[in-house]
């Protein structure tokens, strides 16, 4: 059986917490359109007040494809059928941060399974239309799966893994990748005046993870 929304949505140790603003820096997303969407069509998947709604780790990896898909002019409602349908397809909450592995022979590659039910466009008449999105191909390289077909891990960098989102540390914040570093931390420092060189004595950490960790905050939107 599926949970209700309000059942599944709720703040849970180790599965992260994300402010519309960390939305919109993790995914590089513009804010005032991510709150928007948080705070009307995306919201029955949120927790918390009205004015500081926040979603889970899960629903951070979904909220990538939901915004896209909205980009590309799909309404909310033909999303959201979509992903019910997913839902109760595939036996799980999040089938837009999910994998569903068909075969034993696909276990290989699970990422062109993820992508394969995600490329189920809906037309506008209802209909499913198997198409592979173009905007989920790179994203995809990004997310790390686990053994429950979850999303387990972000990578925020197209480039490197220096950085990465992870619900089991620092409540989901970005953080240098092997540590508990916030990436805001290193940021913060660079920002008041601190070297790069000194934050990497204070830290033990390599220029290339501050410039990384400096890059996450710094990022144009998409």
């Amino acid at each position: 059986m599926v949970p209700t929304t309000s059942q599944k949505e709720s703040p849970k140790l180790g599965e992260g917490i994300y402010l519309p603003i960390d939305v919109s820096e993790i995914l590089r997303l513009p804010y005032y359109k991510v709150k928007y969407l948080m705070n009307t069509y995306w919201h029955s998947y949120t927790f918390g007040e009205k004015r500081n709604k926040a979603i889970n780790f899960y629903s951070l990896i979904e909220f990538y494809t939901y915004y896209n898909l909205r980009q590309k002019g799909y309404t909310s409602k033909i999303i959201k059928d979509f992903h019910d349908m997913l839902s109760k397809n595939l036996h799980t909450n999040y089938p837009f941060a999910s994998v569903r592995v068909l075969t034993p022979k696909a276990k290989t590659a699970k990422s062109k399974i993820w992508y394969e039910h995600l490329g189920f466009y809906l037309k506008g008449d209802g209909k499913q239309q198997p198409h592979i999105p173009s905007f989920v191909k790179p994203f995809l390289k990004q997310v790390e799966f686990g053994d429950d077909l979850l999303a387990k891990r972000f990578y925020p960098l197209h480039h490197t893994n220096n950085i990465v989102v992870d619900p089991l540390h620092q409540f989901g914040q970005p953080v240098i990748n092997g540590t508990n570093l916030q990436t805001k931390t290193i940021y913060r420092l660079f920002d008041a005046g601190e070297s790069k060189k000194n934050i990497c004595i204070l830290y033990d950490i390599s220029v290339d993870q501050v410039d990384d960790a400096i890059r996450v905050h710094t990022r144009k939107v998409a």
